[in-house]
This record gives C-alpha cells, structure tokens and sequence, in this order.
C-alpha cells in the first residue's frame, strides 16, 4: 500500500508538467490516481464515512444530473464523452483530500515543481518573442493575433496556465510555514512580477484581466501581503510599460485591438463580434430550454444547425463563458450548482474584508484564502473563458480541490 500511496504522491506532483503536454496526459494520471485510490481507500475504509463529507454530495448530485441530462439530450453520446464519467474529478479530488491529510510534505515537492515551471516558462517565452521561436525549437504564429505559446506550441494557453495556478503557487508559499518572512517576501514577489511577465507577453488578455483580479484580492486580503502593495505595484507597473515599449505588437494586442473590437459598431459590444455571438446562441438555448438546458457538449451540435444560425464566426464548440455555458447546457438546474459556488466564495471574500477593515481581524488564514481566490478567479463569470467540461481546464479545476476540502476542514476545525 505505501507503494501505492507514493504512486499517487508523484502522478498528483506531475500533473502541471503533464498539462503542458496538452489534456491527454494530465487526464490520463488523474484517472490513474483515482483508480488506484479506489483500491487504497477500500484497504484502509477511507469510504466509511464518505457519506458525510458534504462535497461529495454535492459533486455527486451534480454528476448525476448532467449524466441523466445527456441521455435525453438531441446527440446522446456527443453529450456523455463529457458527462459519463465526470465523476472522475470527484475521485480524484479525494484522492488528493487523504494525500495531503497524510502526508504534507507533497507540498514541498509541488512547490519546487512549480518554480521551475514558471522560472522555465518566463525565460522561454522571452527567447520567444525576440527569436521566433522558443529554445527547443518550436515555432508558432498566428498571423491575425499576436501570441507567445512557449513550450505549449499551437496551443495558445501560456497566460490561461500561469494565472489559474497563480493562486496554487500563493498557497503553497504560505503552506511551506518558511520562518524568515524576508525570505518569503522575496519568493511571493518573484512570483508576482513573474506572473505578470509571463502573462503579458503571451498576449492574453482575459488572463491579464484575472491577473490584476487575483492579486488585488490577494493585497486587499491578507495583513502578510498589505506590505508588499507598493513595491509589488511599483515593479509590476514598470514591468508591463518595459514590455509594450520593448515590442509595440504587445501594446497593440492589449489596447488598440481591445478597443477595436468592443467599440466597432455604433454600440457597445460584449468582448468582440465573435463573443457577442456565441452568447447569444447560449442565451437561444437557455430561452428554449430554460430549466435543464440542452446537455453538456451540445452547444457545437445546436450552433452548426442552419436554422439556429446568428452571424458568421459565433458557431464553435462551446460559448465562450462559464455562466453562459452552464445557462445554455445544464440550464437553471445546472446553473444553480455554479452560482452556488460563487456566492459561497463572494460570501467568504467579503466577509474576510469586512473583518479585516472594520475589526482588523483576517478572518480566512492566507492557505485557506489563496484557494478561494484560486476557485474564485477560476470561475469567474464575467469574462470570456474556456470550455468547462473540457479535459485541460477540468484537471485544473479539480487539481487543487482536494486541498481546498483539506483546508476548509481545518479552517473550521480552528474557526
């Protein structure tokens, strides 16, 4: 069993490298991990009290619904490559949950894992953009947007990776219990201005815009890090003029093309055309099946039809929005599980600024608030964002969940 038990340890430390490979990796090591908890778990009984833990009831409702609403879907196994076996995640997720309970040294190894990354990432992504192609070779162009993809080729995700994990890599700074806070300071500031370069030069703008969201949140809710405000501003600022002078494709990917494209018409237009029409072929299928939605995956099978047809480039495989997507796919049924989970995250964000502003008492420990801010940011829904249901951004999501249930546990515990 403790050859299992490491087993699992290494595949969960590996997972971020995976992801850089694409979606097939990552979520091959993650149905790994939950298969080979399923046989640890009945070994040691960690299913006996499974029943209590009120995440996994929620998760498991949840599977159930977008499972039973792909079977009475218009393309049936269109809509189960999503939802059959979403439970996976939920699997996963504990798995990890009775890792860390067991062994948080894992911790220390993710970290050292996640500083190469990013350090490996901020160096090629620079090579880059002055030499056209990264340091192992690859050469990636879109001619229409400017992109920096580094070692993630076509796959134009630098910014999305490094901003979703930016949260993670705060936590586990601040669950290293590192004594001198110099020393902490130092690695939480490279960790900002790294970020911030990294996300810039990919040419990303939903990431940047969750960038600055997550680190004001980060500065606004944690006595620690009020010290940092200035300097950590003052570089970054620095920083971001330093790059848009350096090449003038940035400053134009970020301004004059945002612009653009939200005042080209005589109105105001959501994000661009493009967006704009995705959101209304999911505002069609939300008016047309208001309660449970059309099914997981289906936005692709519903907008290729000519007669739902809105204007050119708004078909796709998904709508672009995470709101808008469990609106259109799962319905006010599906939707009320998401903005759950939103409201239970606003409540605890604003509840810890009241605390802190009005009676200088942080109420959430910084562990426990990085990883609300890193669900937070993840799911936020009022900018453009990535499919779901998708196996790349799936892993993501449910990477850290598990020590998300480990933290609130102890966050309760101390409370």
């Amino acid at each position: 069993l403790n050859l299992k038990n490491n087993l699992i340890q290494y595949l969960f430390i590996l997972i971020p490298l995976f992801l850089i490979t694409g979606p097939f990796l990552p979520d091959l090591t993650l149905t790994i991990i939950g298969l080979l908890f399923i046989f640890v778990g009945y070994k040691k009984n960690y299913f006996k009290n499974i029943n209590k833990n009120y995440f996994i009831v929620f998760f498991s409702i949840f599977c159930l619904i977008i499972f039973l609403r792909s079977i009475f879907s218009e393309n049936i196994f269109l809509s189960l490559e999503s939802s059959l076996f979403y439970f996976r995640f939920g699997l996963f997720s504990l798995a990890v949950y009775f890792l860390i309970s067991k062994n948080e040294k894992t911790l220390k190894y993710l970290f050292v894992l996640f500083l190469a990354i990013y350090f490996a990432l901020l160096i090629d992504s620079y090579y880059q953009l002055i030499f056209k192609k990264n340091i192992i070779g690859l050469i990636y162009e879109n001619t229409q947007n400017f992109r920096v993809t580094s070692f993630f080729g076509d796959d134009e995700v630098l910014g999305s990776y490094v901003v979703r994990f930016f949260p993670l890599l705060m936590y586990l700074c601040f669950a290293l219990n590192i004594k001198k806070k110099n020393a902490k300071y130092y690695l939480i500031s490279f960790i900002i201005v790294c970020s911030f370069l990294i996300v810039v030069v990919s040419g990303e703008r939903t990431p940047l815009a969750l960038l600055i969201i997550s680190s004001v949140l980060f500065l606004l809710s944690s006595k620690f890090l009020k010290k940092l405000i200035i300097p950590s501003v003052s570089i970054v600022i620095i920083c971001l003029f330093s790059v848009m002078q350096f090449d003038n494709r940035i400053k134009s990917r970020f301004i004059d093309q945002t612009y653009n494209q939200i005042f080209a018409k005589d109105r105001l237009t959501i994000f661009s055309d493009i967006y704009e029409g995705h959101y209304k072929i999911a505002l069609n299928m939300f008016i047309e099946k208001p309660f449970l939605g059309h099914g997981t995956k289906i936005f692709r099978h519903y907008c290729s039809k000519p007669e739902n047809f809105v204007s050119e480039n708004a078909c796709s495989t998904h709508p672009h929005n995470i709101l808008m997507q469990f609106m259109s796919e799962t319905g006010l049924l599906g939707t009320f599980f998401y903005l759950l989970i939103i409201f239970g995250l606003s409540y605890f964000l604003l509840k810890n600024l009241y605390s802190l502003y009005f009676y200088k008492n942080q109420r959430l420990n910084d562990k426990f608030l990085s990883l609300v801010i890193f669900y937070f940011i993840n799911l936020f829904p009022l900018l453009p964002s990535g499919n779901f249901f998708g196996n790349w951004l799936s892993v993501i999501y449910f990477f850290p969940a598990g020590l998300y249930i480990h933290e609130y546990y102890l966050y309760k515990k101390n409370k």
